[in-house]
């Protein structure tokens, strides 16, 4: 179950600004300010959700393992550089957990189990699959190391498809080029993590940003499904971001 509210959390669109080495478009840098050739990679990250700080205030879940479903709600707030808040409940309303997550720590209040749960970013890829300078791929962001931003994109059909390393991880990347956001994501794993097929739906246009509303990611060693609606989001956003910890939780470490 631990595992369960661990991918939960996660999913619910979950930090890239974990790791240092984490790889976005700055969007107060000079970077972002200077002319950007539309045929290259770059101009397709302009359009990452995490460029801007940002609440989303209402997202359903639902978790698919063997044929039995469950459904949760989300409520998720990301202020820049690295800070993310996660909170997660039931479909009757109560809190099932909580995550904060920064580059270098993450605490997750396991309701459901009454723990806390402390870990670093780094233990978070070789056990669940999900390199925490990845997650914010789930919100169909483009996240890849500096060397690629000037990729060319080459459109066949209306769709570009690429394949990066990153972090020593293969990733593969399907972009609508009408749209310049990703519709499909794919990380491969090993034999511990498994493989996580990402698939982004109805991709929305709200004033400068551009989101799926549906996400579905698929890993295929658990057997697990989740899909996540964005149903209402705010952004720019300026908002403040707490935690905290449960009183008498059990502390645990990720590992």
């Amino acid at each position: 179950m631990q595992k369960v509210i661990v991918i939960i959390i996660l999913t619910a669109i979950l930090s890239g600004g974990c790791s240092v080495s984490r790889k976005k478009l700055d969007t107060g840098s000079s970077t972002a300010n200077a002319v950007i050739d539309k045929n290259s990679l770059e101009s397709l990250i302009v359009n990452n959700l995490s460029n801007s700080d940002f609440h989303i205030q209402k997202a359903e879940i639902k978790v698919i393992q063997n044929n039995i479903s469950v459904r949760f709600s989300a409520n998720i707030k990301f202020r820049k550089p690295d800070t993310l808040l996660i909170t997660v409940r039931s479909k009757s309303g109560i809190e099932a957990g909580r995550a904060l997550i920064t580059k270098d720590t993450i605490l997750i209040n396991d309701r459901i189990n009454k723990k806390l749960l402390i870990g670093s970013p780094s233990v978070i890829g070789p056990k669940y699959g999900i390199e925490p300078s990845l997650i914010f791929v789930l919100m169909g962001d483009i996240i890849v190391d500096d060397k690629d931003f000037k990729r060319s994109v080459n459109c066949i059909k209306g769709i570009y498809k690429d394949e990066f390393k990153i972090n020593g991880r293969n990733v593969e990347y399907i972009v609508d080029c009408d749209n310049r956001k990703a519709t499909g994501a794919y990380f491969e794993g090993d034999v511990r993590s498994g493989n996580i097929t990402f698939k982004f739906n109805n991709i929305v246009r709200q004033g400068n940003i551009r989101f799926p509303s549906e996400v579905e990611v698929i890993d295929d060693l658990n057997s697990i499904s989740i899909i996540l609606n964005i149903k209402k989001i705010e952004s720019p956003w300026n908002g403040r971001i707490t935690f905290i910890p449960g009183y008498g939780f059990r502390v645990a470490k990720i590992r």
